[in-house]
């Protein structure tokens, strides 16, 4: 699965000057343009894309409201490039959309049948599968699947059950895995039979990130309905099937953008983070050198209030800040060494950076 945590930014203030009108709106973004994915709000606000301008470095928010005249109706919890547009997987309302990749516009409706609680996706050929929770998985595990989406007519083709809350996806070599998040194991789908096997792991799972040899880190969780010690990442052979865990404290028990690798994948950077007594959010950014499979003594960032994800790009680490839940958020560019680069406001609860290719 491509996991691009880039972070969807502003085109040039002089170019919004003028974004209203239609033939303004039909220009491609420069090279260099990636998209911050913003939450918004768990009750009231919705989702806001930002663009940023990586030749001018300039940020600039509400870009999906200046192209298309309306603002998005749904809670972003992941947006993927494929085949020319971004899919954005949206809850509250639950649905699938998407935009075209250059122009930012959406023409047609999203996909509400047959999804509920989507969280994540990965494309293969012509079909999109997406994770869906399917209700309030956290109670009955059985009622989430994979919905198989047909992207030439645009609809679910088919449910496919799997218990366990199916969050992160990754595709390899016609198998698909996803990351259980309420039960401790892997899944493995042959998408031409669409059976499963199941990876027994350590700790429940929520995101994938593959490496240049197509196999698999994942992220391994303590959460309040799987509690456990043996957190961290765990490595997958995608060719056995093999699970070896290297443990990490405090590795974020987020939905999105937890990891990132740089640009020749010999390093990833993960989020930790915890709760204080005040249920204030701190974290840290560790370091895994992918070569020794050992994370570095020092966190190579630490003490950042309202982490809310990271993202590498442009030979930068990136941070997503979140301060609260109804105030404006940051975007946090940090050199490799971890020395702050600049901030950048953005919308509400920032949580992943999308490069547009």
């Amino acid at each position: 699965m491509k996991i691009k945590f880039l972070s969807i930014l502003a085109i040039a203030a002089t170019l919004f000057a003028s974004c209203s009108s239609d033939d303004d709106n039909d220009k491609a973004p420069g090279a260099g343009t990636s998209y911050v994915i913003n939450y918004g709000g768990f009750s009231g606000a919705k989702s806001s894309i930002s663009i940023y301008d990586n030749e001018n470095d300039v940020l600039t928010n509400g870009h999906y409201e200046a192209v298309n005249n309306v603002s998005i109706v749904s809670n972003v919890q992941y947006a993927y490039n494929h085949d020319g547009n971004i899919y954005m997987m949206g809850n509250n309302t639950d649905q699938v959309f998407w935009v075209d990749e250059v122009t930012f516009k959406q023409t047609e409706n999203g996909i509400t049948d047959d999804i509920i609680k989507p969280r994540y996706c990965v494309a293969e050929g012509n079909y999109l599968y997406v994770s869906c929770w399917g209700g309030n998985v956290w109670d009955d595990i059985t009622l989430s699947y994979i919905a198989k989406v047909n992207l030439d007519t645009k609809k679910v083709e088919k449910k496919i059950a799997l218990e366990g809350g199916p969050e992160g996806l990754a595709i390899v070599d016609g198998k698909l895995y996803a990351a259980l998040n309420y039960k401790k194991s892997i899944a493995v789908m042959d998408l031409d039979t669409e059976d499963f096997t199941y990876i027994e792991t350590q700790a429940v799972s929520s995101y994938f990130i593959k490496d240049n040899k197509d196999n698999l880190y994942a992220s391994q969780i303590s959460s309040y309905s799987s509690p456990s010690t043996e957190i961290g990442l765990a490595y997958i052979n995608t060719t056995t099937d093999e699970y070896k865990l290297y443990k990490l404290d405090g590795v974020s028990s987020s939905y999105v953008n937890i990891m990132s690798a740089n640009g020749d994948f010999s390093k990833l950077y993960v989020m930790t983070s915890a709760y204080d007594a005040s249920y204030n959010l701190t974290g840290a950014i560790s370091v895994f050198d992918t070569a020794t499979k050992s994370f570095e003594a020092e966190n190579v960032v630490a003490g950042v209030s309202g982490i809310n994800g990271v993202g590498f790009y442009d030979n930068k680490l990136c941070a997503f800040v979140s301060p609260s839940t109804t105030a404006n958020g940051k975007f946090v560019t940090y050199s490799t060494d971890g020395t702050l680069i600049k901030e950048y406001e953005t919308g509400i609860s920032p949580l992943m950076l999308l490069e547009v290719k």
